[in-house]
This record gives C-alpha cells, structure tokens and sequence, in this order.
C-alpha cells in the first residue's frame, strides 16, 4: 500500500459518481494532516456532489473530513458544529457498510472534540466507539486512521494498557505497509516511553520514527511531530542544545504551512524556550516565546499559557523577577480564559446533543412521540446525573498535577476565578514554597533525580499539613499551600514545619550529596475572597525572602 499522504483531488472532479466520490474522500482521510488546504477543498466539493446524488451517508462522510480538518488547524467550534451537522445527515441512513465507516469517522472527530472540550468520559466512550466501528467495517486504512484519532485521547488520559494498543496500531501500520503511520505510531511509543522514564528507549523509538518519516512523501507535519517529541526527551536527558535543534527544526517545518497546527506549534514554542533558557540565552527565549504568542493572538488561551510559563522561567533564571512575575500573572489569567473557554463548549455540546436526540425522536411515528420524547427526557436526566458524578471525579483527575499528585495550576486558575464555598467568608492564610537553587539538582543529577525530588517534596507537604490545606504545584519547583481559618502565628508555625522538614529530610537517599531548602512567603487576609491579590501578596514576599539570601521565611515586608 503506498505511503502518500496527500488528497487526490481529480476522481472527484472528473466524474459525479458515488464510488469516485467514496475513493476521494478516504484517500483526503489518509493525508488531510500533510495538506489540510487540498483536504478542505476536496470535502466541500465531495459534499457538494454527494447532496447532488441525494447521498446522504458521503455527504455526512465529507462534512465530518472538514471537521476533522478543522480540528487539525486548532478551530474546535468549527468542528463541534460539524460533527453535530454530519450527525444529523446520517440519522436517517439506513445500516449498512458505508454507514458503519461513516459513523467510525465521526466517532473519531467526536472523540477529539469531547477531549478538546473537557468531556472525558464522551471522549473515551467515543474513541473506543471509534475503534470497535473501524473494525467492524474491516478496512485496514480506516481501523488506522480511527486508532490515530483515539490516542489523542488514550495518550493524555493515560489509559490502561496503553503499550498494549500501541503495539497493536504498530503491527496494523505494517501490515498496511504504511511508513508515514508506522513513523508517527513509533513517535506515540517514544512519547510513552518517556512518560513511564525511560529516556533512551524513548531515544530509539524517535529515531525509528524520524528514519521512517524520512523516506515518505510529504512528510513535513509528521517529521514536525518527531522532531517536537525530540526537543522533549532531550530536555529531560538534561541535552538543552539537542532540544534547541529538534525544536527549531520543528518550527521550522510548521513555519511552510499558511496555517500550521496550533497544539504543534505551541508544544514546539515551548521546548525551544525551554531550550535556550537552558544555555543561557535568555532574551533569545523571551523572544521566541512572544513571537508566538503574537502569531496566535487570542486563539487557544491554554496554549499561550504553557508558552507563557516557559518564558515566565528564562525570566526568572535571568534574575528578571519582576518581568518573570508579569509573565506569570498574564498566564494564570490565560488559565482561567482556558477554563471559561472550555467550560462554554462543554454546555454548547451537551445542549447540541440534547438537540439531536430531540431531533431523531421526532422522526418516529406520531403514536409513538410522546413515549419516545418521555424515554429521552429519561435517558437525559439519567445521563446528567451520570455525567455530575464523572465529571466531578474527571474534575479531580484534570487538577491533578502528573507528576506530584497535588494539585495543578488549572485548580489554581479556577480558584483565582472563583473561590470555593469551604474558604468564603473566613480567615484564610496562603504561603508559596520554592525550593532553593532547584535548577542546580536538574544540572548536576539529571532531571529524574529532579522529579523524585519533587515527588519527595510533595509527599513532605502534605505529610506536615492539616486535611483541611490544599497543596497546589504552582510553577516548576513552586508550591502553594492554601490555609483556611489560619491565623499568621499559625500559618507561620506551619512554615516553619515545612521549611524544617525538607531540610532534615534525607535526600541523600536520592542522590549522594544532596541536599534541599527552601524559601517561603506568607500573606493572611480577614478576606479571603481577594484570594488573587492574597497570592500576589505571598508571591512577592517569596521573592523578598530569595533576595535575602533564601532559606527562609518571609511574612511581612
């Protein structure tokens, strides 16, 4: 099977028949992610053609092809309203095959946009809904191109046996023969590898992957991907100079497209800053990083936050704190766009959804209306109680941080936004800890002894708490510990507890030498609901306490 990856536009041009149009679109299936311009094009016209036939089931095929190129190019609305569109011209299809690959294609978008939305527990139905249709329907390139679409889902949510599924969409792109989905499958495996710390496997997989994306054609987004994963298995090596080239030679390759891959591009921002921050180059790194935020202007609030952070870490390793604060106010305020945004496309999908159960329904005969609409009411109101309980425990889960297992700074956006009902209305203490000289222990023991560090950290935190503070991983070596009904004597003698704590802690144990302070700022408020201006009051008496010579505790200033 050939390895191509770009549209053919011309069976669909040259002729109006139902079969061209069919071969049309799974072949802008195959190749939309290397030229989504070619693929948007050929869907409309598809689409066009297939209304002309009274074709339903290839009408509803293209429109959920443009919506996977939207996606693609960062438009989550847009694609939301076309899945939801390709939904509603297949609902009256009667079964069959091509309906099976139909529905197997918009699963596949469907998945995505529940993940892009925050709607996880859809996303994983979805993408394993995906999976089961692409199998069903028996052809090799869509069970590939399903399994594609579903580990942007798996990989992030972390889901079991995710080697397993791996191997099994390996042993499917080689049994297609094709190279371009067996480079970017062995990409996926080395993002894996990396995650569960293994480095130079991660190392070997990328380099399978870069020699397989080598020798097809085009291959400019999957050899961008590559070099992306790159930049970050040679940031946690500790090789900055390494992930400096895998990272400008991805933004380089994104750099050829009108409209490059946002998610890509930000991911490859990021390492780059990261980067030059690591050798030093530290007005490079601002540079790069406002570059790209002034490419994206106001799309994707998420992704110019995590750029945002990285440039908030050159500033700092420079000395600049001021700016490095700046930096990281506008991305906790990014945060909470990213959450708003998120929580906004949430309720459009649900009430979207609502709407099309309501629409099918009302296709059944007119005696049998009122039983139908009573059975959807029913499955809704089942499924809202449903979706409270998961969505609550996805909640969790997304405000977790991956590596420590505290909270995260998206818990901390919302927060900021909006502050829970158990810290309204009461004293409330807030104290940030940051771990003295930490850049120190990535320099002279590696990043994984860095991260056992901060898991050991983490661990001290909550052993030295009461159940009512909240631990929040706020930067890279920074914690926020939240004190309801704290006084400042109080929340001081709780700093102390920590500060002792990490000193007495044996680290030794991790790395031979090793030793750990840290320095901490502390602000209480009578009103806790200025809870924002309470942590900019801790942050800044933090930076008071590292000016002083750190290891120590700041509470007034």
């Amino acid at each position: 099977m050939t390895s191509t990856r770009r549209p053919e536009t011309q069976d669909a041009s040259s002729t109006a028949s139902p079969r061209a149009i069919a071969a049309a679109l799974r072949d802008a299936r195959r190749g939309f992610r290397e030229d989504a311009q070619g693929a948007l094009a050929l869907a409309r016209r598809c689409a066009g053609l297939a209304h002309a036939h009274g074709a339903s089931v290839l009408e509803s095929r293209a429109t959920t092809l443009e919506g996977h190129v939207a996606l693609h190019r960062g438009d989550v609305r847009g694609a939301l309203g076309l899945a939801l569109t390709a939904e509603r011209q297949l609902a009256a299809a009667p079964p069959g095959r091509q309906v099976t690959v139909a529905r197997a294609e918009l699963a596949a978008l469907r998945a995505q946009v529940s993940f892009y939305t925050g709607s996880y527990s859809d996303a994983l139905a979805d993408a394993e809904h995906a999976v089961e249709l692409g199998d069903a329907a028996g052809e090799l390139d869509l069970r590939i191109f399903v399994r594609r679409a579903a580990f942007v889902v798996y990989g992030n949510l972390n889901v079991r046996e995710l080697g397993r599924r791996l191997h099994d969409l390996l042993e499917l792109t080689r049994l297609a023969g094709d190279r371009w989905e067996q480079a970017l499958t062995h990409n996926d495996i080395a993002c894996y590898r990396e995650g569960v710390g293994e480095t130079e496997a991660a190392r070997a997989e990328i380099s399978r992957a870069l020699e397989l994306a080598e020798s097809t054609s085009p291959n400019r987004f999957a050899l961008a991907v590559i070099h992306s994963t790159r930049a970050d298995i040679e940031l946690r090596r500790g090789d900055a100079r390494a992930a400096l080239e895998a990272a400008e030679r991805s933004l380089a390759l994104l750099s050829q497209d009108e409209q490059p891959n946002p998610y890509l591009l930000g991911a490859s921002v990021r390492a780059q800053v990261l980067a030059r921050t690591g050798i030093g180059e530290y007005d490079s790194a601002q540079q790069a990083g406002e570059r790209a935020l002034s490419w994206l202007g106001e799309r994707l609030p998420h992704t110019r936050s995590v750029i945002l952070a990285a440039v908030a870490e050159a500033l700092r390793e420079a000395g600049r704190i001021e700016q490095a604060y700046e930096a990281l106010s506008r991305s906790a305020q990014l945060e909470r766009e990213a959450f708003q945004e998120i929580s906004e496309l949430q309720l459009n999908l649900e009430r979207a959804l609502a709407q099309a159960d309501l629409a099918r329904s009302q296709t059944s005969a007119l005696a049998a209306k009122n039983r139908e609409l009573a059975r959807a009411h029913a499955q809704l109101a089942a499924r809202t109680r449903q979706l409270e309980e998961l969505q609550e425990q996805l909640r969790d889960q997304a405000d977790r941080d991956w590596l420590t297992g505290v909270h995260n700074r998206r818990f901390l956006a919302r927060e900021l936004a909006n502050p829970s009902l158990a810290r309204r209305g009461t004293l409330l203490s807030v104290a940030i800890v940051d771990l003295d000289h930490f850049k120190r222990v990535n320099d002279r023991h590696g990043h994984a002894v860095g991260d056992r560090v901060l898991v050991r950290a983490a661990e001290l935190l909550a052993r030295v708490l009461r159940e009512a503070d909240t631990v929040v991983r706020s930067g890279g070596e920074e914690f926020l510990i939240l004190m309801p009904r704290t006084d400042e004597r109080a929340a001081l003698r709780c700093c102390e507890r920590i500060r002792g704590a990490l000193a007495a802690e044996p680290w030794g144990e991790i790395a031979p030498g090793l030793s750990l302070t840290a320095s901490v700022g502390v602000a209480t408020s009578q009103d806790p609901d200025g809870l924002e201006a309470l942590v900019n009051l801790a942050d800044h008496r933090l930076y008071q306490a590292k000016r002083a010579g750190r290891d120590r505790i700041v509470a007034a200033g």
